[in-house]
């Protein structure tokens, strides 16, 4: 192996452990993380293959898995379409709803099923001689501009389809359109690579930069991807990608104590961080302000963030039920819970973190005093 190959190669292992990575992570969106983890570990393992193709053309393996990558690309466009509608809508996979997003990946292996079941030995006999379209319903340069046309298709149809959900919420659509951008220049990338291959200039130089634009893109993708949940929670784009450059508007500080003095009074007077499923969003549309000026309101009036801020109410209603003798009954689990946690760790983790002790020890202590 080369230089670019090693790099290449590397590059297909660092995807690999970052989809470990998505698989593990348990912040929301946790499903879209396992979807996204799918498509790298797949990623991971066409890199791999294309890079093994360039330093061994003719070995077992490469022939082994000859075309099987095609498998693999026909599933980047509904992977995507999946992963960004969760983030955006929360909807999971329904084989029955959603089968007809399978229909490339059906095609493919159709294409390839009498391919795929020959020996390696018929298979490398094939591939050295041309005739691998003898095999195939659809042949193979036809195949690549179909599935090209799919994936950056797919990454339209996100865009145009859930950036209704976000026409009030400017930075969350921006980060929409970066998210689908930076994904179909990799299918560009992919076109790119097939017209290169096609008119017959094609040489490994060109190879590995296109194999190199495509991880850029992928890796920028994964990038805006990671960050959904922390432009959800309100922080502004330009921090998280400082290349980003837009207007935005923020609140004088006369206007940010009005909206801390009506926070302050549907916070209270509703109890609204009694529910565990309590967003940001859900505080914005009760002011009626956008999720980032929602945010900036608890930064700079309570110089917290929406999370602290939300459990701060919740360990102060857990403190009441700790030291209420009638709730002595109630196990920490349940007060937990009764006080808008969803789990118990987060519970013990806040309850630290402000009250200083842990909810056991406060408790003994307010009984017995």
């Amino acid at each position: 192996m080369n230089i670019w190959e090693i790099t290449t190669i590397s590059f297909a292992f660092q995807g690999l452990l970052l989809s470990f990575f998505f698989f593990g992570k348990k912040s929301r969106p946790r499903y879209g993380n396992i979807l996204w983890g799918i498509f790298l570990m797949f990623f991971s393992f066409n890199l791999s293959y294309n890079t093994w193709y360039w330093a061994y053309p003719d070995s077992f393996v490469t022939n082994a898995f000859s075309n099987v990558y095609f498998v693999l690309f026909s599933l980047y466009g509904p992977l995507f379409y999946f992963y960004i509608r969760n983030l955006t809508t929360g909807l999971k996979v329904n084989l029955a709803k959603d089968f007809f997003h399978f229909i490339p990946v059906f095609i493919v292996v159709l294409n390839f099923i009498r391919f795929y079941g020959l020996s390696v030995e018929k298979k490398t006999l094939i591939l050295n001689k041309g005739e691998l379209n003898n095999y195939l319903f659809i042949n193979n340069e036809a195949l690549y501009v179909i599935l090209s046309v799919v994936l950056m298709a797919y990454a339209f149809f996100c865009y145009k389809t859930f950036k209704a959900y976000y026409a009030k919420d400017k930075e969350i659509k921006l980060w929409l359109k970066l998210t689908t951008v930076t994904f179909s220049l990799f299918g560009l990338a992919w076109a790119g690579y097939f017209i290169i291959y096609k008119i017959g200039v094609l040489s490994n130089s060109a190879d590995y930069f296109i194999s190199f634009s495509m991880i850029a893109f992928i890796t920028m993708t994964s990038y805006f991807g990671f960050s959904f949940t922390e432009v959800f929670d309100g922080k502004p784009l330009n921090k998280v990608f400082p290349l980003i450059k837009y207007q935005k508007s923020g609140l004088s500080k006369k206007v940010l104590n009005e909206y801390k003095e009506k926070l302050l009074l549907i916070m209270e007077s509703n109890s609204l961080y009694l529910d565990c499923e309590l967003k940001l969003t859900d505080l914005a549309d009760k002011l009626n302000v956008s999720r980032h000026h929602a945010s900036q309101i608890i930064n700079e009036c309570f110089g917290m963030s929406f999370y602290e801020y939300v459990n701060k109410y919740r360990v102060e209603e857990a403190e009441k039920m700790l030291g209420d003798e009638k709730a002595s009954d109630l196990n920490i689990s349940d007060i937990a819970f009764k006080a808008g946690f969803n789990n118990r760790m987060s519970f013990y983790n806040a309850f630290k973190k402000y009250a200083g002790v842990t909810p056991s020890e406060y408790r003994n202590r307010s009984l017995a005093s």
